[in-house]
């Protein structure tokens, strides 16, 4: 049997190729993905290391809200106690902020596409100048190897930085490798370095520091001068509270590090992972369909074989040897493919701007494992089926010519079909709506989307054919006899119709999904920016994107505030995680109260802003408050990343939370508890603007008020641009520039995601081609008839390619049909910060379906080739 599966597996080569591709590719994505993030998990582990740097211990403040660039300070007279403290050789204070941008010779802004542009303090331990000095004085700074290599730095000149609070000139004295003497580690961010004093003023940290580094004698044990430096501290309980501050060792400092990057690779892995096993899973459609079709043409074979002794296990182990081969190829071919992959998508992402810490490939057995599960388990479990339909086979009955493989009625199909869909149903609904926490919701969505397909898939048959035929009738009117004998082949065998197309509508139900969701976030953050933003220009800088930590300087809004066109400005910022009430983390937008509602409509129900007190008041969506059960005038507590608790007032709720996020602060609350001085927006109105209404010139027209308000908006902008002409890589847009330039941001997000979805539409066609492929052997002698009465080359190549259109067609209708039920459910699941509107885009679902025919059509050129150069003869003679 092993050489007969060898035979069978060989001697078509093209069906062997196409079927083995589609598993390749499976195998390949999800070996590329986990050999890309191993090996950055061995580099980075490297690289956390270089960032502890020499460093024994570190004293800085504990933290348990926020993020790590919100933690609080320590006051820089520590520096001189600890520096005291026996044992201790060295105790060097470092602070470090983001947004601090460097601008070239030519007065472009240095700021890396991805990486952070970063602002430091000189510390010997990890930084080692190799060209020049280390920064002495105030006017005074050096830069990474990178950044000056990459942007052609000259040390002695004098460049500006733009910092947190304003911009300054430095001179360039000195260049460094981070992290090394021979090389510079860095990933690629940009680091303007300054000696502590300046470093503190220009970065707003005042007299304190976000850490302290020290350096242990070589003779003096670690442990005992860590706990006479905690003694220190806790002899000082008025300065230094206790579990205020904590002391660490190196170990710790690279561990957290390695954590922080593990997180991000982690979130980076999971994603691919997702669309590797998208891939995966239409795979499984493609290899079950194949080995279905193949088993129902060797019928009369299977026949033979079973009249001359072979036993019913002998014929499914046939099956099931030549999916074990399929398999054992696949996964050799696909973990070759995903070495190659995995150094591609490294290539891509250091074009992106990162600087990958360099590094050998990382093919750990885990990933060997879990390649070959895949390889194997995907193409055994699809042949499993066939493989117990073949043993079925009667021996007499399968050697006539019309002997079918019994599959089971269209009613039973129907019947489990709708069974597994509502469970699949069921467990998508309880992901969406149900109140569980997020591994939870994810599994249940996830499983949910997996069962509800396969029975979409074993329900698909019952439409198949009537759905065929309609498809057809308009094929059938423009091409006569091709189009007719597309139709009726396509609708001839339901089942295989309708499996073909499964991978497929897999494929565009996904994409479908991505678009309504996409549609939905889209027209509520255009309608938002159209109806609530009374703004008349946004500041941001050229690269913001879906960057949450980008910033600049706040010294734009003070700049802009004093101009005579100008009215008022706000600046916002944002936290993630930064407060914590009742016990949860809060993420926060912080802005400027008196004035925000002039800017912002939020669709205030009760209270307001203007008014209250900015140190002690907060405003929040109605979705909190009425999970926390307040109103306008209740009191909450509020802890902050410095670890101070505040009694704050509610003084507003609103409805509008794509606008304000669940919950606002003020700025001034803000820089009492951030040490972050850096601005995310800065929202400008022109002043006269708001009387322009038609209230106040009843005796305008409507469009000469829109003529006055142009015509003002332009006047402005003359002021603005000059000042924002000191701030290079800002931009000021006006209300539609912004809206414009928000639509195109999600549109790119939208096409990345979509780009990543086609690969499942890849593997579906390479199925659909398949499926095709093997149709013209199964019509071998159907096609010599055709050809012997008449029919022509072009016909029957015409014939075959609209067959595959038929077939494109009806798995690309539904899969849009249930790309689109899923997609509104999932878009009404999501929270109100992002979708308020649900929306379906008729013309690019219209569009998806188009390109699935024309796909179809595609597929089928090698099929439809074949079928034209058959010789009568032979095919006639066909067995």
């Amino acid at each position: 049997m092993l050489k007969l599966a060898l035979r069978n597996l060989f001697e078509k080569k093209i069906r062997f190729v196409l079927t083995t591709l589609s598993v390749v590719m499976g195998v390949m994505f999800v070996v590329g993905t986990f050999v890309l993030t191993d090996s950055l998990r061995s580099a980075f582990g490297d690289l956390a290391q270089d960032i502890a740097g020499e460093t024994d211990l570190t004293v800085r403040a504990f933290q348990d809200i926020g993020n790590e660039a919100d933690r609080a300070t320590v006051p820089d007279s520590l520096l001189a106690d600890i520096a005291a403290v026996d044992g201790v050789a060295e105790a060097v204070g470092n602070v470090a902020a983001l947004n601090v941008v460097i601008i070239d010779d030519e007065g472009e802004s240095i700021r890396p596409q991805g990486p952070p542009a970063l602002g430091l303090s000189f510390s010997p331990q990890n930084l080692y100048v190799i060209e020049g000095r280390e920064p002495a004085g105030s006017g005074e700074f050096v830069v990474d190897a990178t950044t000056v290599e990459r942007n052609d730095l000259v040390v002695g000149r004098i460049y500006d930085v733009h910092g947190p609070l304003s911009a300054e000139p430095f001179r360039l004295v000195g260049v460094f490798n981070f992290g090394s003497p021979e090389s510079n580690t860095s990933l690629g961010q940009t680091m303007s370095v300054f000696e502590l004093g300046t470093a503190q003023r220009f970065l707003g940290f005042s007299d304190e520091v976000a850490e302290i580094r020290i350096g242990v004698d070589a003779g003096a044990g670690l442990e005992e001068v860590r706990s006479s430096i905690e003694a220190l501290l806790a002899s000082q309980p008025d300065q230094f509270p206790p579990d205020r501050f904590e002391v660490i060792t190196r170990e710790v400092t690279a561990q957290e590090q390695q954590d922080q990057f593990d997180s991000a690779v982690d979130i980076f892995s999971a994603i691919l992972l997702v669309f590797a096993f998208i891939a995966v899973f239409v795979s499984a459609f493609i290899i079950n369909n194949t080995f279905q079709i193949i088993v129902s043409q060797r019928v009369r074979e299977i026949g033979l074989w079973r009249a001359i002794g072979v036993t019913p296990q002998q014929v499914s182990r046939s099956i099931v040897i030549e999916s074990t081969l399929v398999g054992f190829i696949s996964t050799a071919i696909g973990i070759a493919g995903g070495m190659v992959l995995s150094v591609v998508m490294r290539a891509v992402i250091r074009a992106g701007g990162f600087s990958l810490p360099a590094g050998p490939l990382a093919l750990r057995p885990r990933t060997l494992v879990l390649a070959i599960v895949i390889g194997f388990g995907v193409t055994m479990a699809a042949s499993i089926v066939p493989a117990v339909r073949s043993r079925r086979i009667a021996p007499v009955a399968a050697l006539a010519h019309d002997y079918r493989i019994d599959t089971g009625g269209l009613r039973r199909r129907m019947v489990l079909g709708s069974a597994v869909t509502g469970i699949g149903l069921v467990c998508l609904a309880l992901g969406m709506f149900a109140d569980l926490d997020t591994e939870p919701v994810l599994a249940l969505t996830g499983v949910g989307a997996l069962v509800t397909f396969v029975g979409i898939n074993i329900a698909s048959p019952v439409i198949a054919r009537p759905v065929a035929r309609g498809l057809g009738r308009p094929i059938q009117a423009l091409f006569g006899v091709p189009g007719k004998l597309a139709r009726e082949n396509a609708a001839r065998s339901p089942r295989r119709t309708a499996s073909t197309a499964g991978a497929l509508m897999i494929g565009l139900a996904l994409v479908s999904i991505a678009a309504v969701v996409g549609a939905s976030v889209r027209k509520t953050v255009v309608e938002t920016l159209s109806d609530a933003v009374r703004s008349d220009y946004f500041v941001q800088t050229e690269q913001a994107g879906f960057d949450p930590t980008a910033g600049f300087s706040a010294q734009v809004a003070d700049d802009l505030d004093v101009l005579d066109v100008i009215d008022s400005t706000i600046s916002l910022r944002v936290a993630f995680g930064g407060m914590n009430v009742d016990g949860v983390s809060r993420d926060i937008v912080t802005t400027d109260f008196d004035v925000v509602e002039e800017h912002l409509d939020g669709n205030v129900v009760s209270g307001g802003f203007a008014g209250s007190d900015p140190r002690t008041s907060v405003a929040l969506h109605v979705d909190p408050a009425g999970d926390l059960g307040v109103a306008v005038g209740d009191t909450l507590e509020a802890t902050f990343p410095d670890n101070e608790t505040d009694t704050l007032t509610v003084v507003a709720i609103y409805t509008d939370a794509v606008i304000y996020g669940n919950w606002v602060i003020d700025n001034v609350l803000w820089d009492e508890h951030f040490g972050r001085r850096d601005v995310r927006f800065v929202s400008v109105t022109v002043a006269g603007m708001r009387e322009l209404t038609a209230e106040n010139f009843p005796e305008l027209s409507t469009e000469a008020l829109a003529q006055r308000r142009g015509d003002l908006l332009e006047r402005s902008r003359v002021e603005v641009e000059k000042v924002m002409a000191a701030y290079p890589g800002l931009k000021a847009e006006n209300r539609v520039e912004f809206r414009e330039s928000q639509e195109q941001l999600l549109d790119s997000f939208l096409a990345t995601i979509t780009g990543l979805l086609g690969l499942a539409l890849v593997i579906a066609l390479v199925g659909i081609t398949n499926t095709l492929a093997l149709s013209v052997f199964e019509r071998t002698r159907e096609i010599g008839l055709l050809r012997a009465v008449g029919m022509t080359r072009r016909q029957l190549r015409r014939t075959v390619r609209w067959e595959a259109a038929i077939v494109a067609t009806f798995g690309g209708l539904l899969g849009v049909v249930v790309g689109v039920v899923l997609g509104i459910a999932a878009a009404l699941a999501l929270p109100d910060s992002f979708v308020t509107d649900v929306d379906v885009p008729v013309g690019s679902l219209v569009i998806y379906v188009a390109v699935a025919g024309l796909a179809g059509l595609l597929a089928a050129v090698l099929p439809a080739r074949r079928a034209g150069r058959m010789n009568i003869l032979e095919a006639i003679a066909h067995e």
